[in-house]
């Protein structure tokens, strides 16, 4: 058997008047992303319009969480990473502090080989200045592109299944005072009205996390850096804090959701393997069944951690157990 470099989660959790994901802005309204969602009604399939968290919205926050992890174990994080800023190494002029200022380009016509060693040279040099970069992936487009796919994966979270007609949207009206402006006729603008739309439902999401392709090459499959194991411990701290803390999502300064997560699985495994979505009833029955399957079938080792639980009360006891398999398998 080999060691354990898979991660999936499986997160249920309420949100009461929550703004987490605005969309657009209509003079003084703002709109909450709402998304077509498959329900069974009458024994018959029907499309309704339901609130949503994108998963870029998810992204965002774990990266924020990723990029804090790597500092405080000393790791390298790139300057607008370190600002919550993901613009990655897009093009040359983002690249460039990896590269000293001069970020590696063919000459003229270039051969196979020569592409080869270009793009080998662009992508270790990202990721080795950049945990962020590492974990979250990047896409140069210069002089050659070059692609470094995401080591972690989440879902939309959408209202669960069984009570997804029940989650709503609400505008609420606020009004901006100023004192001052209103002695003054020009000063109407700054005291009006405006709307949020607010949503409130029982979330669930997914979440992966590929530790055995943290801090190795997309192309050759070889280790850049000699911290892989650093890198895996923040990012899976990151996790822990983005979860525990629900830091993810707009406008929490003035629309932090009430509420806080209801259920939670989480699996470890040699390969790939996703839980059940949580937005279905049974979800964690079923990630326990299908888990079970697939080590009989294969032989692999495979680790199952659900709130409520084993002595797992709270989401923070199914992180510390993930973490400390983790550490006991040399993972991390």
């Amino acid at each position: 058997m080999g060691v354990v470099t898979f991660l999936s989660v499986g997160v249920r959790f309420e949100a009461n008047v929550e703004a987490l994901n605005m969309v657009e802005v209509s003079g003084n309204y703002a709109r909450h992303r709402r998304v077509p969602y498959v329900i069974t009604e009458g024994g018959r399939l029907k499309v309704v319009y339901v609130p949503a968290v994108s998963g870029e919205s998810i992204a965002h926050g774990y990266q924020v969480a990723l990029a804090e992890e790597a500092k405080a174990l000393g790791l390298p994080v790139c300057s607008y990473c370190s600002i919550g800023e993901f613009l990655k190494s897009m093009d040359e002029e983002h690249a460039a502090e990896k590269f000293d200022g001069k970020v590696p380009k063919l000459s003229g016509r270039s051969k196979k080989e020569e592409l080869v060693s270009v793009v080998g040279e662009i992508e270790s040099g990202i990721v080795r200045k950049c945990v962020v970069e590492d974990v979250g992936g990047f896409l140069y487009a210069g002089n050659p592109p070059v692609k470094r796919t995401s080591r972690f994966m989440v879902s939309y979270a959408l209202p669960i299944k069984s009570v997804a007609t029940y989650a709503t949207l609400e505008p609420q009206l606020h009004a901006r005072h100023a004192r001052t402006a209103g002695e003054r006729r020009e000063g109407a603008a700054e005291q009006m009205i405006y709307y949020v739309e607010t949503g409130t439902a029982v979330y669930g999401f997914t979440f992966n996390l590929d530790f055995a392709g943290v801090g190795v090459s997309s192309y050759s499959g070889r280790a850049l850096v000699d911290d892989v194991k650093k890198r895996r411990l923040a990012a899976a701290r990151a996790l822990y804090r983005v979860l525990s803390s629900q830091g993810f999502g707009a406008k929490l300064s003035r629309f932090l959701p009430g509420g806080g997560a209801v259920a939670m699985v989480a699996t470890l495994t040699e390969r790939p393997f996703t839980v059940t979505s949580p937005i279905y009833d049974g979800f964690a029955e079923s990630t326990r069944e299908r888990l079970e399957r697939v080590k009989a079938t294969f032989g692999e080792k495979g680790y199952y951690f659900e709130m409520g639980k084993d002595g797992l009360k709270t989401p923070e006891d199914v992180l510390s157990a993930v973490i400390e398999t983790l550490k006991k398998e040399g993972t991390i």
